[in-house]
């Protein structure tokens, strides 16, 4: 079982992998798509630009991939109703909440997280969700503790679970206003490049999905720390919008 990173330092190879973690299943065996069908050129190049732009730490490109309108910016809910949120886990200005509850896929497992990040600028509930996570073992890079670390940590915890509450609330009567004052702009920062992480080679599927959106399945053969292989699994959601290949990045599957 993977556990959470809590205040540990990822070794080099961990943190290389990090990345691909927050985008694909890093043990799931491979499973047949009902309806696969042949992809759209524009949206399988719009997804390994995507993929590149994670590793390299590229935001020009994210922020260029990323859909401006909200109802493709969250997408349809995937929970037929509330889950039940159970373990609350905060370190510092990172916070996380598992739950466990239906999905309207069947392909999606039941349990999984959501990930927050706390604004100290923010009155009153300060945390603000930063990724809804499914995965049936809490994956490397998810950055969910393994545990509060402080008793000012563990303070927080009802303010961690309220926010994730309203959050998937709001997911779940489409309001995506709300879910944008609720959601924490990680678009807007800067982040440094993953060094040691090479794409080899990758396999696109595409199967439709809800609202015309096409989920891409893939499989993407890796180097690690510039000589392990590694092949890792996982999905992105593209759309169209004004024309424009996007892919969702908020929301990612295990």
């Amino acid at each position: 079982m993977i556990t959470g990173l809590g205040r540990h330092r990822l070794s080099a190879r961990r943190a290389a992998l990090a990345v691909l973690a927050l985008v694909a299943g890093m043990a799931l065996p491979p499973s047949p798509q009902a309806g696969a069908a042949a992809l759209d050129p524009g949206a399988e190049k719009a997804a390994r630009a995507y993929l590149g732009a994670m590793l390299d730490g590229d935001m020009p490109t994210l922020r260029r991939l990323a859909p401006k309108k909200l109802e493709n910016k969250f997408g349809p809910c995937r929970f037929a109703q509330m889950p039940r949120l159970t373990s609350a886990r905060i370190d510092a200005h990172r916070g996380g909440v598992l739950f466990n509850g239906k999905t309207k896929d069947p392909q999606l497992p039941d349990e999984g997280g959501v990930t927050l990040t706390k604004l100290d600028h923010v009155r009153g509930n300060p945390w603000r969700a930063r990724r809804v996570l499914f995965f049936t073992e809490l994956p490397l890079g998810a950055k969910i503790p393994s545990r509060s670390v402080t008793r000012d940590d563990e303070a927080q915890e009802p303010l961690v679970r309220e926010a994730a509450r309203r959050y998937i609330a709001a997911w779940l009567k489409g309001d995506y206003q709300t879910m944008e004052r609720l959601a924490f702009d990680w678009l807007g920062r800067e982040h440094d490049p993953r060094r040691g992480v090479k794409i080899r080679e990758i396999e696109f599927r595409g199967t439709p999905s809800e609202r015309g959106e096409t989920k891409i399945n893939f499989t993407a053969k890796i180097t690690v720390f510039w000589v392990l292989p590694k092949t890792v699994e996982g999905t992105l959601f593209a759309m169209r919008e004004d024309g424009q290949w996007k892919i969702r990045g908020n929301e990612l599957t295990f």
